[in-house]
């Protein structure tokens, strides 16, 4: 008798320590979130293992030790298959987040091409379309010698209008305002949809009677003269009493109109090398390398 109280105590504290060991390790597997698969075989073969051992205890147990032992065991089975599929699961999420990381850096590379592209007219498609920088021609078209460190663009047709000519084209404007930021002269009719506003540093999209109220432009004494702004005229003698060196020069018609033409600093003499950009034959562009 006493033997055999021995024994289940020996028994008890046996499983008690496999217990304890057991609990242990299922913890440990617990705090590793990444098993691999590997891993997983050796806990499944452990747990074979030690089902075998308490299987072999069982038949020198009590009837509650084994009730107890098979419902630890069948939990810890149970927390094992919910890790592994824990696992299984982050490994698809990341698959996804890559996915989606790959895509995101698609959509950047394009919007990087389309920042580079320039829009075309296309005589085959008869419309404008976007293509990368790569596919226009370039070839240089002769040199400009500048003498007087600035560079002049405008149509030589203005240069050479009749004044009979100008004085029907380009009828006196009523109003003579100031950009109050810059100080450059323009002449406009309040009630006109003035399309040149942003060349003199303003938003097109307000009109001059909306600038004028909001202190953009102010309101100056024109008595009437042609040329309306002497020092802007495009056939005039560039001289600006006010300003006589610029970085940028908007040149007038005879009715103070922002457009006849563009003078830009270059703060030297030299020889410029000027180069045109085509697409199909079709000028594009006009580079001058200064």
């Amino acid at each position: 008798m006493v033997f055999e109280i021995i024994a289940t105590v020996a028994n008890l504290g046996a499983l008690t320590v496999i217990g304890f060991i057991y609990t242990a390790y299922v913890k440990n597997l617990r705090a590793m979130n990444n098993l691999k698969e590997t891993q997983l075989k050796v806990a499944e073969q452990n747990v074979k293992l030690w089902k075998d051992k308490a299987i072999e205890l069982e038949r020198k147990s009590p009837e509650f030790v084994e009730k107890q032992l098979n419902e630890r065991i069948k939990i810890r089975e149970e927390e094992i298959v919910r890790l592994a599929k824990d696992s299984d699961n982050h490994v698809e999420k990341i698959s996804l987040k890559n996915d989606e990381i790959e895509k995101l850096n698609e959509a950047v590379n394009k919007a990087h091409q389309y920042r580079k592209s320039i829009s075309v007219w296309d005589r085959d498609q008869r419309d404008f379309i976007e293509i990368p920088h790569s596919e226009l021609e370039q070839k240089p078209i002769g040199s400009l010698c500048v003498d007087s460190a600035s560079l002049m663009i405008c149509d030589p047709f203005y240069l050479k209008m009749r004044d009979d000519q100008e004085k029907e084209d380009f009828q006196t404007q009523t109003k003579k305002y100031k950009v109050v930021e810059t100080g450059e002269f323009f002449c406009t009719d309040l009630n006109d949809d003035y399309t040149d506003m942003e060349l003199l540093g303003l938003d097109d999209e307000l009109t001059p009677e909306q600038m004028l109220a909001m202190g953009l432009i102010e309101e100056v004494e024109y008595s009437g003269d042609l040329p309306a702004i002497e020092s802007t005229y495009i056939k005039g003698d560039f001289i600006d009493p006010e300003r006589v060196y610029r970085q940028v020069r908007h040149y007038s018609f005879l009715n103070g109109r922002v457009g006849a033409g563009i003078s830009i600093s270059l703060g030297g003499d030299g020889v410029y090398p000027v180069s045109v950009e085509s697409y199909k034959g079709e000028l594009q562009r006009i580079i001058i390398d200064i």
